[in-house]
Order: structure tokens, then C-alpha cells, then sequence
């Protein structure tokens, strides 16, 4: 699924509206990424604390948003830089690691499909890291046609969102781990195939 496809490009307009401004008055932008994680820990506890998964998907939505906005600020601004991809990559999955522990300790004695939250929760984290370990071991490798499947991270937590908006945010949590897994299954076979074919051409050093 290439990047031309991925949903992010729905929300473009409103992320360089946020970004503009944000650059002009000189945000870093690692404070808009550490702004993320706050929001992350807002959707805990909005959600351990209201119990509604519609104030839960809001903050959820926002998460997503402004992780496109930081780098749009970054671009922006001219700060792009080794060390904040860094950052950025390793405050994604604190922030995914947050967002699905709150469903885990609002919900821990529930099950859904007679499997355990917990369960389900382990078995989304495992997807979700799964997914962007694939990648970055591929791009480290040398493949160069990354952005491919369905489920990537904007696409999940938009999914996630919508579930939670419409108050079937377990039924969410399961979908969200099948895209997970999916994707990084697709992801294994296709970088894996690239890196063949890298090999058998002597492209790959």
C-alpha cells in the first residue's frame, strides 16, 4: 500500500495548519514529540477515569495527528535531523505502548471472543512493534520500498478512534491486533523477498 494511499494524507491540510505557525514562532520539534506522549497519557487516564472510550478515541485522534505535526514542523522549520527521528520513533511506541495499556487496566477482567483483554492487548503491542521492527531491520538492510500494508500506524489508530467514537472500543482492540499482525506478516514476506532479490543481483552489499 504506498504512501500516496495511507491516510495521513487525509489530515495533511490540518496538520501543516497546526505545523505553520508552530515552526514560524521556532518550536523544536521534539517538544511538539514529547507533546504527543503527553496526550498519550491522557488517553490513560481519561480512559481508566471516565470510562469513555469516546473522550478515550479523542485524545487517541490527536495522538495521531500531532505525530504528523512535529515532523511537519521539523520540515518546516529546517530542524530535520538524525536524532530526531530518533526521538520520534522511540516516543511512537512509549505512546502506543501507553494507549493500549489503558485498555488493559480499564478492562483487565473482561474477555472478547473468549480471549482475555490482556491477551489481546499482548498480542496488539506484539504486531504494532512487529510492524515497525520489519521495516527499520529492512531499511537498515537496504530496501528502499518501505511503506507497504494496510495497517500502518495511522491507519491503526484511526481505526482504533472510530471504534472507540461509535463505544465498541474492544471490538476496536481486536481489529487493530489483526492489522497489526496482517501487516507485519506482509511486511516480513515482502522485505524478506526484496532482500532475495537484492542478493541474486548483487545489488546487495
Amino acid at each position: 500500500m504506498p504512501s500516496r494511499f495511507r491516510v495521513r494524507g487525509i489530515f495533511r491540510g490540518l496538520v501543516l495548519r497546526i505545523a505553520k505557525p508552530l515552526a514560524t514562532k521556532g518550536t523544536h520539534p521534539n517538544t511538539v514529540t514529547y507533546f504527543t506522549l503527553l496526550l498519550a497519557l491522557f488517553a490513560l487516564l481519561s480512559l481508566k477515569m471516565t470510562y469513555s472510550p469516546q473522550i478515550y478515541g479523542v485524545f487517541v485522534f490527536l495522538v495521531g495527528l500531532f505525530d504528523g505535526v512535529d515532523g511537519a514542523v521539523a520540515r518546516l522549520g529546517e530542524k530535520r535531523s538524525p536524532s530526531g527521528g530518533f526521538v520520534d520513533s522511540v516516543v511512537d511506541k512509549v505512546a502506543e505502548m501507553l494507549i493500549i495499556f489503558a485498555i488493559i487496566i480499564t478492562y483487565p477482567s473482561q474477555t472478547f471472543l473468549s480471549l482475555s483483554i490482556p491477551s489481546w492487548a499482548f498480542l496488539c503491542l506484539s504486531g504494532w512493534l512487529l510492524t515497525s521492527y520489519t521495516r527499520s531491520r529492512a531499511e537498515s538492510a537496504g530496501v528502499t520500498d518501505l511503506d507497504i500494508g494496510l495497517g500502518g500506524r495511522s491507519e491503526r489508530l484511526l481505526t482504533l478512534v472510530i471504534f472507540s467514537l461509535l463505544g465498541i472500543i474492544l471490538f476496536g482492540l481486536m481489529v487493530v491486533t489483526i492489522m497489526g499482525l496482517l501487516t507485519a506478516a506482509y511486511r516480513y514476506y515482502h522485505y524478506q523477498n526484496e532482500l532475495i532479490r537484492f542478493t541474486q543481483s548483487d545489488h546487495y552489499i
